[in-house]
């Protein structure tokens, strides 16, 4: 991978962190980066509990059985 490619990836990267941040402030939820859930949150510190573990290993689950 070249500079300019490696750049352009990170300018992208950067930019869905920030349309994220933006949506949370319109809406106040965030996607939870582990199991893809909206969580609503009052801050972008720590989420609340939302069965992230149980949603991640129902995936793992069903993608074995498959």
């Amino acid at each position: 991978m070249d500079v300019g490619q490696r750049v352009l990836d990170r300018l992208h990267e950067e930019a869905l962190v920030e349309n994220e941040e933006r949506d949370w402030i319109r809406n106040g939820r965030i996607p939870c980066s582990d199991c893809g859930t909206l969580v609503r949150t009052e801050t972008l510190e720590t989420l609340p509990a939302h069965n992230c573990t149980t949603r991640q290993r129902a995936r793992r689950h069903r993608a074995t059985e498959k």
